[in-house]
């Protein structure tokens, strides 16, 4: 039986959970970089996407830098003690981003987390980044990794989700503890420019764009790799399970897509994605006119794109939002900030006309179209892997990803090849579409794991149903 455990143990918990850190340099990772794909159905004019020339729309030249030299840990901070399995029973009904969690899995192992920063690349240049790596506190085996890629939790240092990785209310620091006690390495990026270790970065995180996202995220997984065997005496498989919510599950397109490019020594055996905006463009549209527009996730793409390839920001977003935009980006996981874009009605005094235009209604507006064509997963090269088969999952009740929004890039994908088994929630909003289904996940990957049989009906959609994580 699940227990409610006392807040006077998690607080006692918090604070045993002190942290130790050392250097370390790992070996190097020998794979090499793939070829790039070829162009997607949507007839945009725009050249293929390569690997080998990765610049678009205007952005300077460079290459990518050898993988071997990815993936090296520079820093790590231990949690001192680990988490008992009798905890994380008590974390699968904990409250969950407004919502509750109602988990059954079984929770199989004690769990350690650390926190490592490793190397990555961004743009042809060697860079840092950080991550949540937790495990079974066992020795001597080894364990498929977990790749969980977060939603939406903010855009700078100060929103890292990795900064919390002792605090047992924090929402991706419970779902990392339930990931690893399930038996995965559960690694847990914090996207490039969010960092809990190492210096403060100078730029926003680069939300919502493919190669910045996919490269940091994979690096991720060399680093963990390298983590586990250097100090923990476990062995992580190159067998990957990758899921995502939101945000997330966009990432997790982008990485199913990028993997066998620039990470092809490991195989992807299945992704979760959990209302992902696959389609940038209609989806933005459909939430737009919804009766709960999120016009500041609009305003964080304008700001940390304009931010990544030097746009000028006066072109997406009008006085006084330009100027407003970075304190209100800083402030994202600030409880007591009162965002006053929330208050705002219509998003023509939030955004200049031809970026509305564009994103409304796919007017050509240079080089937010074309940022959008590269950038969004409807239309990204190289296209989804047909090998990887994927879990597709919504909310019925979802208007800030709207399903009707993305559902025909599925269909889309699936005409190509790939494997989906579809999900509805029923009852499910955007952040219920992700707790009322943790077990139908975690059930498909083993599934997966054990070569089970995809179901018959892959690729066919199917009414709302009761999820099996629903209160």
């Amino acid at each position: 039986m699940k227990r409610r455990f006392l807040s006077t143990a998690l607080a006692s918990l918090a604070l045993l959970s002190a942290c130790d850190g050392s250097q370390t340099d790992s070996g190097t990772d020998q794979a090499d970089m793939g070829d790039g794909g070829s162009p997607d159905l949507a007839p945009s004019g725009y050249p293929a996407w390569s690997s080998q020339s990765p610049a678009i729309c205007g952005q300077s030249p460079y290459s990518w830098l050898p993988t071997s030299m990815m993936g090296t840990v520079l820093e790590y901070s231990r949690n001192l003690l680990p988490v008992p399995k009798l905890v994380i029973q008590g974390l699968e009904v904990a409250a969950f981003l407004g919502s509750q969690l109602n988990v059954h899995h079984a929770v199989n192992y004690d769990v350690q987390t650390a926190v490592v920063r490793y190397q990555t690349q961004d743009r042809g240049k060697l860079v840092d980044a950080t991550a949540m790596v937790s495990w079974p506190k066992v020795t001597n085996k080894q364990f498929p990794v977990l790749l969980f890629l977060h939603p939406t939790l903010g855009y700078t240092d100060g929103c890292a989700p990795s900064a919390k990785s002792a605090d047992l209310t924090a929402p991706m620091t419970i779902f990392s503890l339930i990931a690893a006690s399930a038996g995965y390495i559960a690694v847990f990026p914090d996207y490039l420019h969010q960092r809990s270790l190492g210096q403060p970065s100078t730029n926003v995180t680069p939300y919502l764009l493919m190669e910045p996202t996919a490269l940091v995220s994979l690096d991720a997984v060399r680093a963990a790799q390298k983590y586990v065997a250097a100090q923990e005496s476990l062995t992580a498989t190159k067998e990957i399970y990758v899921w995502g919510h939101s945000q997330g599950a966009q990432a997790v397109e982008y990485v199913t897509a990028m993997q066998p490019i620039y990470a092809p020594e490991f195989t992807i055996r299945a992704a979760a994605a959990v209302s992902p905006p696959s389609d940038l463009r209609e989806t933005a549209k459909q939430n737009f006119a919804s009766t709960a527009p999120t016009y500041n996730l609009g305003e964080a793409i304008a700001y940390a794109w304009s931010d990544y390839y030097s746009v000028m920001l006066n072109t997406a977003l009008l006085p006084p939002w330009d100027g407003l935009a970075l304190t209100q980006l800083k402030n994202y996981c600030n409880s007591s900030y009162n965002d006053p874009i929330k208050s705002v009605t219509d998003p023509a005094k939030i955004f200049t006309a031809p970026f509305l235009a564009t994103l409304l209604s796919g007017q050509t507006n240079e080089p937010w179209s074309c940022l959008l064509h590269y950038n969004s997963p409807s239309t990204m090269v190289p296209k989804m892997n047909p090998s990887v088969p994927l879990l597709y999952v919504t909310g019925d009740k979802d208007t800030t990803v709207p399903p009707p929004a993305n559902d025909p890039v599925s269909a889309k994908w699936c005409s190509q090849g790939v494997k989906i088994q579809y999900l509805q929630c029923a009852g499910a909003d955007h952040v219920r579409s992700l707790t009322n289904s943790v077990d139908d996940v975690l059930k498909f990957f083993e599934d997966r794991q054990a070569n089970v049989a995809l179901p018959t009906d892959i690729c066919q959609s199917k009414p709302a149903v009761k999820c099996a994580s629903s209160l």
